[in-house]
């Protein structure tokens, strides 16, 4: 038992070390949740998707933004979800998402305005941990993102299983080839307990059938043989609650690496 409280301790003392990685998508994300309507959909494809990039792609050259990348919604995680495409954005700094001092999204402002799109909501996140820390190349194919609600003082243990379990069978997902990266988010804003979630991760991969809908026996005991199924889901299940999973398709993207024509 004091072993197991030694281990505890020494967690919690080294869990700033292992949250600080960092990445080139940026330590902060803006997620804008689009809703594109059938009547604007062929439009959307043809024209305003390049419009977005290009204007990403210029924020990027002058260093407001790490990254940008534009996902369809490939399968929707509840009935009643009213956007179709979503808009991630990553920077170094939340500044960069200040709209008042920062002039942040006027052309995104200005196409809502044109009625080309609707933003159904828009989040700020925190980038908390990381599995790899730069973008070569293209960004994954897909993004299952995992939405949590994380129990009320248990925000730390969360973000200890997440490191020390969750991470170590997602390493052993992307030697075998069958992920590309996966990162821990937390959300700044919105918030609150009727807001429903204040944690994710975002699962990358470049094909679909190397998703994996959660961890499975075989997973687990691929890296502790001797490890006790029930208890390792009663330790996760006691942490958090799982709300919503989504599947999201690349359509574009501005990263360093995929310059501006």
């Amino acid at each position: 038992m004091a072993q197991k409280y030694l281990s505890l301790f020494i967690s919690l003392l080294l869990l700033p070390l292992l949250l600080s990685a960092q990445s080139q998508r940026g330590e902060y994300l803006k997620i804008d949740y689009l809703n594109v309507s059938e009547l604007q959909i062929e439009n959307f494809n043809d024209n305003v998707i390049d419009q977005l990039k290009e204007y990403k792609d210029q924020r990027l050259s002058d260093g407001m933004i790490d990254s940008w990348i534009l996902y369809r919604v490939k399968f929707a995680g509840s009935a009643s979800t009213n956007y179709n495409f979503v808009s991630i954005t990553s920077a170094p700094s939340i500044d960069s998402f200040d709209a008042h001092n920062q002039g942040d999204d006027p052309e995104m402002n200005r196409m809502v305005e044109d009625n080309l799109f609707g933003v159904s909501k828009s989040e700020l996140w925190s980038v908390r941990n990381t599995m790899t820390d730069n973008m070569d190349g293209e960004p994954s194919n897909y993004l299952m993102m995992d939405y949590m609600h994380v129990k009320l003082g248990r925000e730390l243990e969360y973000q200890m299983l997440e490191d020390e379990v969750a991470k170590p069978l997602h390493e052993s997902r992307m030697e075998n080839d069958r992920m590309d990266d996966w990162e821990m988010y937390q959300l700044i804003t919105p918030g609150g307990i009727d807001y429903g979630y204040n944690f994710a991760t975002g699962n990358y991969f470049n094909e679909l059938s190397h998703i994996e809908f959660g961890f499975n026996e075989e997973l687990i005991r691929s890296q502790n043989p001797d490890v006790n199924v029930m208890e390792f889901f009663e330790q996760v299940w006691s942490t958090r609650d799982l709300v919503i999973s989504e599947l999201w398709q690349r359509e574009a993207f501005s990263i360093p690496s995929n310059p501006p024509n």
